[in-house]
């Protein structure tokens, strides 16, 4: 499976978890306003910055957003979601957020059967070549900022005391800095390691206060 495409089929997984455990509920941050799919998850790289550095031409998501929309903002809520062409800005305006989840879901769970369903011939008609060493510095850059998304949101859920959703979202973050950490000292692997240190010392906390719940 070609890198981008295996770093494609974890960020779906991500959002179906997330989507499934109730991500995208009303947030106790912001209870006044719902949460936005996709532009409110750590998968964004925009998660919690009102700036948005980040051009959406970084985002893994782009793909699925038809070529003539993806100039206009937020171009994530364009993605049709279904064969009817129903896209997320369609639920906003014209549906119910149960309808939004269940069409979200459905989408989820058809790109990520369809991946693995590509991956799986693949490996049949091709031996598979050996994984280069780490991913290019745009991909390490999103793993990143997607580590750091994962830390700013265990975060919260520490603050309200929800230690082993805390817990779980810590360790996934560590696992997001272990895919950025090269042989190389480049600013990349500098700041995954420091992440990673302070991403274990909060996990093993989260951890034993869990416990004691």
């Amino acid at each position: 499976m070609a890198q981008d495409e295996r770093e494609l089929l974890e960020l779906l997984k991500f959002e179906l978890k997330f989507l499934e455990d109730g991500g995208y509920g009303r947030s106790p941050h912001t209870p006044w306003r719902r949460q936005n799919v996709f532009e409110d998850s750590p998968t964004c790289p925009n998660f919690c910055d009102p700036a948005r550095p980040h051009a959406c031409s970084e985002c893994l998501l782009m793909r699925f957003v038809p070529a003539e929309l993806r100039g206009q903002a937020s171009p994530c809520r364009l993605i049709p979601l279904n064969s009817k062409g129903e896209t997320i800005d369609y639920f906003y305006r014209c549906g119910t957020q149960l309808e939004l989840e269940e069409a979200l879901g459905g989408w989820l769970r058809n790109q990520i059967r369809e991946i693995e369903e590509r991956t799986e011939l693949a490996s049949k008609t091709e031996h598979s070549k050996p994984s280069q060493n780490g991913s290019d510095s745009l991909s390490r850059k999103q793993w990143l900022a997607f580590a750091g998304n994962l830390y700013v949101l265990a975060n919260r859920y520490r603050e309200n005391h929800d230690y082993v959703e805390a817990h779980a979202l810590y360790a996934r973050a560590l696992e997001a800095t272990e895919k950025v950490v090269t042989s190389e000292d480049d600013e990349f692997s500098l700041s995954a390691r420091l992440l990673h240190d302070q991403l274990a010392e909060f996990a093993r906390d989260a951890e034993m206060k869990a416990c004691s719940q």
